[in-house]
């Protein structure tokens, strides 16, 4: 998921005039890393060698000049300061996608980024910038800005057990330290009034903070069930979680087929 599930991001940027403060190599490291709100399966794999064409490029453009020293109320109004030095923002809302061929029709709500107020520089008055932006399809292990997850990870399910019914003041305490794994419901065994009941295993941390009591420790285990995976994925934006995960089950089913593919051929040629 992280470095195998391919996104579109800017690759190749064509500086035409950059007379800011921010040299061309950053801004277009910058310009890499704002996610695009595209789906990748709809273009081709871009070629070392191969030309640019609308089946596996977007072209985006960005043309923005600071004009002269404004008035003391468009100061105001932008900075929030009457005596601030006067910057005009650029920001991702500013790329302009530039359709090529028939992507207009095939893309009829438009390319634009996942987040239209990412702040991408700060012009002074008399500064500008204009350029040509080439989008293309890659994988994360290509370059981190083409990962569509900014987090991916997996862990056990927990497994918690009560080897003892815990009452009262324990009951309390154990809710206190493992929080939303445990409630307390009232009983009537003896002279107990409450006791601790599990109701959520998929709330704990297995911090095992209840060890710290000696009576809590011998009354409670907590364990993994070792068949039982919980996946945390959170999409950059370009494409949905749900996307990611079912993208990244496809291409690990092309790799167990490209092994048994690998074994067969090789038996061939063994004649095993």
């Amino acid at each position: 998921m992280i470095a195998e599930v391919p996104t579109v991001a800017i690759e190749s940027v064509y500086m035409w005039n950059n007379t800011s403060v921010m040299h061309d190599e950053v801004l277009s490291h910058r310009l890499g890393l704002i996610p695009i709100m595209v789906d990748p399966r709809a273009f081709e794999d871009f070629e070392d060698e191969g030309d640019a064409t609308d089946k596996n490029t977007l072209v985006f453009k960005l043309s923005v000049t600071c004009g002269g020293r404004p008035s003391r109320e468009e100061i105001k109004s932008s900075t929030g300061l009457p005596n601030q030095p006067y910057s005009k923002s650029v920001y991702s809302r500013d790329l302009e996608w530039v359709p090529q061929g028939n992507q207009k029709e095939k893309f009829a709500d438009g390319i634009r980024p996942v987040f239209d107020d990412i702040l991408i520089m700060k012009l002074r008055p008399g500064q500008s910038i204009e350029l040509e932006a080439h989008a293309r399809k890659s994988v994360g292990k290509d370059h981190a800005k083409y990962s569509p997850v900014s987090t991916a990870s997996y862990r056990l399910m927990p497994k918690v057990e009560l080897l003892h019914e815990v009452y009262d003041d324990l009951a309390d305490e154990l809710e206190m330290v493992e929080p939303g794994v445990f409630n307390i419901v009232p009983c009537k065994e003896g002279s107990h009034t409450r006791k601790a009941v599990v109701v959520n295993p998929y709330a704990c941390t297995m911090s095992r903070n209840f060890m710290k009591n000696p009576k809590l420790k011998e009354m409670v285990r907590i364990t993994r069930e070792p068949d039982h995976f919980i996946f945390s994925v959170e999409s950059v934006g370009m494409i949905p979680a749900s996307t990611v995960v079912a993208e990244a089950i496809r291409v690990l089913r092309q790799k167990s087929e490209k092994i048994v593919r690998l074994c067969q051929e090789q038996k061939e040629k063994e004649n095993i």
